[in-house]
Parts: structure tokens; C-alpha cells; sequence
């Protein structure tokens, strides 16, 4: 047992290691990172350099959800509700009526090319229906370039939503399949409570981890990511008990306390795009372990035509006619039908279909992950270019946050604020000690071109400049930032009288 142990952990480290290694470089190569992992697994399988046998669809499945879970709520703390009201109907309409419309119109084109029957066809395209979180997650984590904020804002809502509308028509399907019979209105009456228990179930333990996350006081603050740990999966789990969908009821989680002030937040967000990270890898390993590339050479035909099927008809005839009435014109749309990348979520979906179907269902598990490779080698590689293509990139400078913990100090009784140094500012081209900032005033940091600058009193500051400042009580903060202000008023106001002193 020792033995397997330490090969276990020799093996799992060298694959980890290889991953983090070679995300280095999947840059250069133009291949999005999370293929990079799957390519690995694929070579580290029972066809590939390592061997290593793996076909347990029913272990791939578990562990697929619990990293589903954290990668959608990793989306969901990234998304903030003020990012997306603007959008956030045209969301809904895509991550539910998009869904439906995506699983007909590839159910039909399925059943017509493949002998397979209607059932099964419109299993294959509810699985393919959904855009992958991780897959979107990760191509917008590039922090020097950027897809302009409604586009980038609806597709990373959209990714995050519509996954559990996909398991939902996934788990009813294979339902159907199972049955010889089935009730119509069971089934619309499921359709029309899973999402409402998600959100209900998602919006209650929200508040409820709002609350007790900043009144108990955690001796160690490594604890503060157990406790959302366990509020993340008591989403999951109760919603599922509830009938509901666990999938919405963590994004929402996600969501809500996103947009709200919690302590430790900084902290909790670094933690979890960690966790993601190594989700990602994870999961994306594992799913290249199932494959067996000469079964996926077999089915490359059909594949390849679903594949530019998905991406060139379907996934453009649903988005144009969900944003149909939309502010969005059509560079947009075009951009947003390409953006339809598939990732871990259908192959996720699939393994659910082989642990359920059994050996009837590998050919459904082949032709998803064939897909799924072509829209990452296609869309995958080919985003950004088409994005700037139609002007809808721009380079941006890397602006990371203040290494400060603002709900923790805000507790206090110091005052503490973020600024901004406008153009028309005082405190243009002056001086720290030019500003007469209040008695135990502190200038703590400058954020200048995506780097941190910490001052003295000769420090000038330029516009554009993000300054935080602390003071000894909350009081003063108000006064603080003045001084970054008024004097250019006072000045405006002095030469303004004088002017008309000299008319007069």
C-alpha cells in the first residue's frame, strides 16, 4: 500500500508539475492553458508515454462535480451583480432559452447524420449546449489584454449559468432513456422549480454567511476559507436535496457575496482562484486520462462535421436570435456566437452519460471530447485575434489590488480610502507635504501603472495616480481627501474674484 502511495504521489507531482511549467508557455504557442492539461493526461493515460490505465466514469463523475463546484463559484466571486444588471435579462435569455435552442437544433443535425436515435441525439446536444466556465474563466484572466466590458461581463454570466439549465436537461434526458414512460408535466414542473430552488437556496445561505463571516471573529484567519468551504458545498448539497439546482445555487453564492462587504475578501479571493487553478488542472488531467486517442481517430469524421456544426450554425443562429432586440450590434454578436468555447463542463456531462448508459454510451463520450478539441484548437486559438479583428480588444495594464485587508481596517477606528488623482486635481505634480493632509495622515501606497509605489514625503503624484490613504479616525478621512481636491477650487475661486475685481 506504501509502494502504490509514493508511485501515486511521484506521478501526480510530476503531472502537476508539468502543468504549471508548461502554462507558462501556452501563451506563445497560442493554445489555451486548460488544453495544455488535458494534453497531458492524454499523454500520461493507458495510450499515451505514462500508461497509467484509468476508466472509472463513476469516480470521474464525483470528483467532476466537486471541482464544477469551485471553478463556478471561483466565476461567481469574480462577477459582481453592478457588472451585469446592465445585461443581466439577456444573460438569463441565453443561459436558459440558448440552452434549449442549442440542444434542438444539434439534437435534429445529430439524428440526421448518425445512427443513433432521437432520444440519445438530443442527450448528445444538450451536453454540447453549454459554454464551459473554466474554458471562458481562463481566457479572460489575462490581465494586459482585455475584451471590452458588456461583451466580457455577459459571456462570463452566461458561462456561469447556463451549465446547470445543461445538467438539468442532461439528468432529464437520461431520465427519459431509462423510462418507457414519462409525464409531461412532471417534467415541466421540474423545469420550472430547479432553477427557483437553486436561486432560493443560493440567495438564503448568502445572507446567512454574510453574517456570521463578519461577526465570528476567527481567531485564524486560515479558517475563513473553511467556513466559505462549507457554506460553497451546503449549497450544492441542499439545493440537490431540495430537487434544485446545486450547480445555480453556487453561482449565485458566488454573486451575492461578491457584491458585498465581508471580511477577509482579499484574502478569500486569493485563496480561491488558487483552488480553481488547481481544479482546473485537475479535472482537465483527469478527463484526458479517459480518453483513448485511437477510439477518437475513429469518430473524427463525425466529429469534426458536429463540431463545425456547433460552431458555425448552431451556436451563431442561437446568440443572434436570443440578442435578437439587444444593444449588442453585430461585430458583437459575432464575437459573442465565437465565444462559445466547450470545455470540462461537457465532458463532464458526458462521463455522467457512460457511468448511467454504460458501453452505449462511449461513443457519445468520443464525439464529446473530439468537440470539445476542435472548439478549443478553433475558438480557443482564434478569440483574441478575432476580438481585436473587430475592435473589441485593447491592451490593459495589469492593476492588481492593494495588499490591504480594507474590510479589517474599516472595523477599526481608522478612516481608510482609495482615490483617484484627476487631471484638474491639487495634488497634481505636488508633493506629499504640499497636500497639509491631517495630523496622523498616512499615505500608504500609490498605484502607478499596474505597479505599487510606496512614498515618502518628497513622493510627487501624476494623474491617474490610485492613492490610499488611512487616517487616525474615521472622521478625518474626509478632510484627508480634500486636500487632494480643494486647494485647486480654493485657487479657481481666488483668480475667478480677482478677474472680476479688475473688470469692476
Amino acid at each position: 500500500m506504501e509502494v502504490f502511495l509514493n508511485n501515486f504521489l511521484l506521478a501526480s507531482s510530476i503531472i502537476l508539475l508539468l502543468s504549471v511549467l508548461l502554462s507558462k508557455s501556452s501563451s506563445r504557442f497560442g493554445l489555451p492553458i486548460l488544453i495544455i492539461f488535458m494534453l497531458i493526461g492524454m499523454l500520461s493515460g493507458s495510450e499515451g508515454l505514462g500508461g497509467i490505465h484509468f476508466e472509472n466514469y463513476e469516480l470521474t463523475h464525483s470528483l467532476s462535480l466537486v471541482a464544477l463546484c469551485l471553478i463556478i463559484f471561483s466565476g461567481g466571486i469574480e462577477t459582481e451583480i453592478k457588472d451585469i444588471k446592465d445585461n443581466l435579462a439577456r444573460g438569463i435569455v441565453l443561459s436558459s432559452l440558448g440552452v434549449l435552442l442549442t440542444t434542438g437544433i444539434v439534437g435534429f443535425f445529430v439524428h440526421k447524420i448518425l445512427d443513433i436515435g432521437l432520444l440519445e441525439s438530443f442527450l448528445l446536444g444538450a451536453i454540447l449546449a453549454a459554454t464551459d466556465a473554466a474554458a471562458v474563466f481562463s481566457i479572460f484572466k489575462d490581465k494586459k489584454s482585455q475584451v471590452t466590458a458588456p461583451n466580457k461581463n455577459l459571456l462570463k454570466f452566461e458561462s456561469g449559468s447556463n451549465d446547470p439549465m445543461a445538467y438539468f436537461l442532461v439528468t432529464v434526458i437520461l431520465g427519459l432513456i431509462d423510462s418507457d414512460s414519462y409525464n409531461l408535466t412532471e417534467i415541466g414542473i421540474d423545469f420550472l422549480l430547479n432553477p427557483i430552488v437553486g436561486l432560493a437556496v443560493g440567495w438564503v445561505l448568502a445572507r446567512a454567511f454574510i453574517s456570521l463571516n463578519n461577526i465570528i471573529n476567527l481567531e485564524y484567519i486560515g479558517l475563513y476559507p473553511a467556513l466559505t468551504l462549507s457554506f460553497l458545498f451546503l449549497n450544492y448539497s441542499i439545493a440537490s436535496q431540495l430537487e434544485g439546482n446545486g450547480f445555480l445555487a453556487v453561482y449565485v453564492f458566488g454573486i451575492l457575496i461578491s457584491s458585498r462587504k465581508i471580511l477577509h475578501k482579499t484574502f478569500l479571493y486569493s485563496f480561491y482562484d488558487g483552488i480553481s487553478w488547481l481544479s482546473q488542472i485537475g479535472l482537465f488531467v483527469m478527463l484526458g486520462l479517459l480518453v483513448f486517442p485511437s477510439r477518437l481517430i475513429e469518430i473524427a469524421p463525425e466529429g469534426l462535421i458536429i463540431a463545425l456544426f456547433l460552431i458555425l450554425i448552431a451556436r451563431p443562429v442561437t446568440i443572434f436570435l436570443c440578442l435578437a432586440f439587444s444593444k449588442f450590434n453585430f461585430k458583437e454578436k459575432t464575437f459573442i456566437s465565437w465565444a462559445g468555447l466547450k470545455g470540462a463542463t461537457p465532458i463532464v456531462f458526458a462521463s455522467l452519460a457512460a457511468d448511467k448508459l454504460g458501453d452505449k454510451a462511449h461513443i457519445l463520450f468520443d464525439i464529446v471530447f473530439f468537440v470539445v478539441l476542435v472548439s478549443a484548437m478553433i475558438q480557443g486559438v482564434t478569440l483574441k485575434l478575432l476580438a481585436k479583428k473587430l475592435g473589441l480588444l485593447y491592451e490593459a495594464i495589469e492593476d492588481p489590488s492593494f495588499p490591504i485587508d480594507f474590510e479589517v481596517l474599516e472595523k477599526t477606528k481608522n478612516g481608510i480610502r482609495e482615490i483617484t488623482v484627476n487631471k484638474n486635481d491639487f495634488a497634481v505634480e505636488k508633493r506629499v507635504v504640499d497636500l497639509n493632509l491631517p495630523i496622523g495622515c498616512l499615505v500608504l501606497f500609490i498605484k502607478r501603472e499596474g505597479s505599487f509605489v510606496i512614498p515618502d514625503g518628497s513622493t510627487k503624484f501624476s494623474e491617474g495616480d490610485k492613492v490610499l490613504i488611512v487616517t487616525k479616525s474615521k472622521g478625518d478621512i474626509d478632510t484627508a481627501v480634500d486636500c487632494f481636491r480643494e486647494e485647486a477650487i480654493k485657487i479657481n475661486n481666488f483668480f475667478m474674484v480677482e478677474g472680476n475685481d479688475e473688470i469692476h
